[in-house]
């Protein structure tokens, strides 16, 4: 079996992809339940390395279309993100710029009492680039490919004065 640019692009884009998927989902993760009356505060920290992507996800179990405000904090409760999440799943991204506990506080806006997952982990976006660089070079391989086979391609026009 030959193999040709193409079925090299599509392999190297699976490769890429496998691994993006074994890294992420190998990455640090903590995840809570969290039942809130109106008002009232929970939190959940996690360590994070230097440079690196963390996120969050916030599941609001028993969704009537009210909200929850969070923050993410660092070490000395600077505020590093925030917002208000008022859907049934959010998931968001944010930075870390230095080394150390990050933590996602929830308030609950509800009138009533409510229920909340909230998963607060790494991405490890400094091990995932190597996958996901052999990932892009397997999608510029495959549109070189495309355009190669698509630049000679003729589609044969009928002669319009045939009767």
């Amino acid at each position: 079996m030959r193999l040709s640019m193409f079925k090299i692009s599509i392999l190297l884009i699976v490769i890429g992809a496998s691994g993006t998927g074994v890294i992420f989902s190998e990455a640090d993760r903590s995840l809570q339940l969290m039942s809130l009356k109106q008002t009232e505060s929970d939190e959940i920290s996690m360590y994070f390395e230097e440079n690196d992507i963390g996120y969050y996800r916030i599941t609001i179990l028993e969704f009537q279309g009210q909200g929850v405000f969070f923050r993410i904090v660092d070490e000395n409760y600077d505020t590093v993100s925030k917002g208000i999440a008022e859907t049934k799943m959010s998931i968001r991204y944010f930075d870390v710029k230095e080394s150390g506990i990050y933590t996602i506080v929830l308030t609950n806006l509800a009138q009533e009492r409510m229920n909340y997952e909230v998963e607060i982990g790494s991405t490890n976006a400094l091990i995932i680039s190597i996958p996901a660089g052999v990932m892009f070079i397997g999608g510029l391989l495959l549109l070189f490919t495309s355009y190669m086979k698509l630049k000679n391609y003729r589609i044969a026009q009928p002669d319009e004065n045939i009767r």
